[in-house]
């Protein structure tokens, strides 16, 4: 239910996304430059403690549109906020730091299952560490291809379900509050409606992949084909800022269709994130409204009973109504 809802709600999350993208951009920017200035004190004290900082940072840029877009996306359902928008820096950092710790690990993990289960030395594996992905690509499935593609499936599937059990306490970070009203708890909804939101941050993944070939077909599907591509071999074979002249309207509507399938990649988690985040609240006040009806038919009942000369109830009374009553729930 949570993955069908999710869908439509991530339109109406796209449209203000397009809206604040510049100041997102812009945040990022902030954030890129608060990462350079980390980094580079603390590789004076420790260089494992500068790449940490600099993943936690990484992963942050893509945990920080996804916390913007849950913010709007609650807001699109009517609710209050209590931080400001500076204010999702520092759960963003926290969450990408978390995020960023658990990836190193399911990394390590995949590594150290390779080196058991193939020949390779350490030695080897120290080599395949300056590869780039390509090059590290194919030494690996010339290795054993079966070990490869299993631990990359395993892999895979372990740092999408990550982030979709973060996107609930996500969307709690958003606003700063929990369902129930409190202020926000780190990681309250962990895991929340995974399936659902499983399924949802794959397309999402598949989609931000995808984003380029899906802009590049739209606008064949459009009629400029043909010319958006003699005009990206034409901006290919120039060097300098001379390529600026050879933009276009078929390159400029590339480039908007490329920006938007991306943009609503990060929209389809956070409208995962609002709707496990409002189900819950709707939970949360259904319970209350039950155990509040409860005691004041628990209430009624006691003082029907009582003798007219009885004193006046006092709080001591009702406080021990409410022990008794919780009392009873836990039988």
């Amino acid at each position: 239910m949570t993955f069908f809802r999710a869908i439509p709600h991530s339109l109406a999350i796209l449209w203000r996304m397009v809206l604040v993208f510049p100041f997102m951009i812009l945040a990022i920017i902030v954030f890129g430059i608060i990462a350079v200035f980390f980094i580079f004190l603390m590789a004076f004290i420790s260089p494992l403690i500068s790449m940490a900082i600099a993943i936690s940072f990484g992963v942050a840029t893509s945990v920080l549109p996804v916390i913007i877009g849950a913010r709007l996306g609650l807001q699109a359902k009517g609710a209050s906020v209590r931080n400001s928008y500076f204010g999702l820096m520092l759960p963003a950092i926290g969450y990408g730091l978390f995020e960023a710790f658990c990836i190193l690990l399911i990394m390590a993990a995949a590594a150290g299952v390779y080196f058991v289960a193939t020949p390779l030395t350490l030695q080897d594996l120290g080599q395949l560490a300056g590869m780039d992905e390509n090059a590290l690509a194919a030494q690996l499935m010339s290795v054993d291809p079966a070990i490869t593609l299993s631990l990359l499936w395993v892999g895979g599937v372990l740092m999408i379900g990550l982030r979709a059990s973060l996107l609930m306490p996500f969307a709690g970070a958003s606003i700063g509050a929990d369902p129930g009203g409190r202020p926000h708890t780190p990681f309250y909804g962990f895991g929340r409606h995974f399936l659902s939101l499983l399924f949802l941050v794959a397309i999402a993944y598949i989609l931000s992949a995808l984003a380029v070939p899906l802009a590049a077909w739209v606008c064949f599907l459009l009629g400029f084909g043909d010319s958006l591509a003699a005009a990206m071999a034409q901006l290919e074979a120039t060097q300098g800022f001379g390529a600026f002249d050879l933009l276009g309207m078929e390159t400029g509507v590339f480039i908007g269709l490329s920006v938007l399938f991306y943009i609503w990649a990060f929209s389809l988690q956070s409208a995962g994130g609002v709707i496990a985040y409002v189900t819950q609240a709707e939970v949360v006040a259904d319970q209350q409204n039950a155990f509040d009806m409860s005691m004041d038919e628990h209430l009624e009942s006691m003082s029907a009973s009582r003798p007219q000369m009885d004193r006046p109830m006092q709080s001591e009374d009702v406080m021990e109504l409410i022990r008794s009553r919780m009392q009873q729930n836990k039988r």
